[in-house]
């Protein structure tokens, strides 16, 4: 068994971490096989999956904490078969090299098979017998392959570990085929996050369902017009909806996540004053994630998602004809020019005093410029356009902190209220949250600070961008950003 987070970060980091069956059929062995070459085993595991780093050997947990972070570990391919093992000797009779022949496995719920292969493995301080096997192998037609075999086991399920991670708009497609295809594949990344959601797998599936229906309520509404109104009039109230049921049990994980580096090094309280946060949170959690789950069970949601993949496979459908109305980047860059100026607009008039809400109102609006620019395809320097979502993500970056802070704060104070009223906290867990919560306003301060030097630079490259051929007004800037920011 190939085990893996759901977003393949141990493939993409070029590691793999098998399971194997201990011939006994008591648990397993694991093996990661690091990107320098070596492997780290552990076990007999008898734990199932998914499961979280805190729950894994402690011989791989160093190895594997800074690739997954937060994700669970998943079983992404399974596959059984049978392997022949040999031994090569020496003149004396001593062995210089292990063979194993692994023939071709059957892939668990798949028609497909891995093939067979035979490794050769020298043992310590015979290195030129293995090298001498392996030439012998290749003169064969042997083929060298990779140690762990993860790439082709992924294949062999059906499943291309290469695939673009965002989906992309045809910018030659009708405009409305165009937007209901990339409609699509937002739905299909939160039907995807679906189950591990429900199940509290890692809460980064939650996210990922998040940030789907983000990216959906984005393009309804600055693209939506090419749409049929009756369609647009239906889907906005539902994705807010939807938005709405997942944003408690969000902003619950986030306050829980970064709880343990808030209280670190408490000047005045103890981390076990904290404690009875910590309880009182996971408590609201439970009852937020019951309910979260209950809405994505619900008969409710499940119409949502039949009508709206229905309705856009109907619109998706094109049979390369001519047919009214513009192409995708005809109506694309026009929204990209109009999504960016009014960042820039909204931006250029926060000053220190301006209210939060602006601030707020200004991150909503530079996540749906990159939305935009993230799904319509680079028009110039792709590497250019890198630098400019670079630029736009750390923006949003300093926005994000600064509204987080406010509304972790804001939480805190609530929070306080209620523990007060009903847990009766001690008096030295409310000075704990008082501090906690002086800090929050801190970052939130230093966010507002940074807000003007990021801005101003992202404001200067975008004038700098400004450089398409001669051509109708509204239309050359966004064209620039288009390629340079897509």
């Amino acid at each position: 068994m190939w085990l893996d987070s759901f977003d393949l970060r141990l493939y993409r980091r070029g590691m793999a971490l098998t399971a194997v069956q201990a011939p006994d059929g008591d648990g397993c062995m694991l093996g990661l096989s690091r990107t320098d070459g070596a492997t780290v085993t552990a076990g007999p595991d008898t734990l199932g999956w998914p499961r979280l780093l805190a729950r894994l050997p402690d011989d791989l947990r160093p190895h594997l904490e800074p690739v997954l972070g937060v994700r669970a570990l998943l079983p992404m391919v399974e596959a059984s078969g049978t392997s022949v093992t040999g031994r090569l000797l020496d003149i004396e009779g001593k062995t210089v090299l292990r063979l194993i022949h692994e023939r071709p496995a059957t892939v668990s719920r798949s028609r497909g098979r891995l093939p067979g292969g035979l490794w050769l493995i020298p043992l310590r301080g015979y290195d030129a017998a293995g090298e001498c096997a392996a030439r012998i192998a290749h003169r064969a037609g042997l083929v060298p392959d990779t140690p762990s075999r993860y790439p082709a086991a992924l294949r062999a399920a059906g499943v291309d570990p290469d695939a673009p991670s965002r989906p992309v708009m045809e910018a030659g497609l009708p405009a409305r085929v165009a937007v209901a295809r990339v409609l699509l594949s937002f739905l299909g990344e939160l039907e995807a996050a679906v189950d591990g959601t429900v199940s509290d797998v890692d809460i980064e599936f939650l996210h990922d369902l998040r940030v789907a229906v983000r990216r959906a309520r984005s393009a309804v509404k600055l693209l939506g017009d090419v749409l049929p109104p009756s369609l647009v009039a239906w889907v906005t109230p539902q994705l807010k909806l939807l938005g709405d049921l997942t944003t408690p049990s969000r902003d619950l994980d986030v306050l829980l996540e970064e709880l343990p580096s808030l209280t670190a090094g408490l000047s005045t309280g103890r981390r076990e004053d904290v404690e009875p946060l910590v309880l009182h949170l996971t408590g609201l959690r439970a009852d937020e994630r019951r309910r979260l789950a209950a809405g994505l069970r619900s008969p409710r949601f499940e119409r949502f998602r039949a009508r709206w993949r229905a309705s856009l496979l109907a619109l998706a459908t094109w049979d390369g004809q001519p047919c009214a109305g513009p192409i995708a980047a005809e109506v694309v860059v026009e929204r990209l020019d109009r999504a960016h100026r009014r960042v820039l607009r909204l931006g250029s008039r926060i000053t220190d005093a301006s209210p939060a809400e602006d601030l707020h109102d200004l991150r909503k609006r530079a996540k749906e410029l990159r939305y935009l620019l993230e799904t319509f395809p680079p028009t110039t320097d792709p590497a250019d356009a890198r630098v400019a979502i670079k630029e736009l993500k750390a923006l949003q970056d300093v926005l994000g902190t600064f509204q987080d802070s406010e509304a972790q704060r804001e939480a805190l104070y609530s929070l306080a209220t209620d523990m007060m009223a009903n847990d009766g906290a001690s008096a030295r867990t409310m000075f704990a949250m008082g501090e906690i919560a002086a800090r929050l306003q801190e970052d939130q301060d230093t966010s507002r600070a940074q807000f003007a030097a990021m801005f101003e630079q992202f404001s200067r490259r975008s004038a700098q961008r400004r450089t398409a051929p001669p051509g109708p007004r509204r239309t050359a800037p966004a064209t620039a950003m288009a390629g340079a920011a897509s």
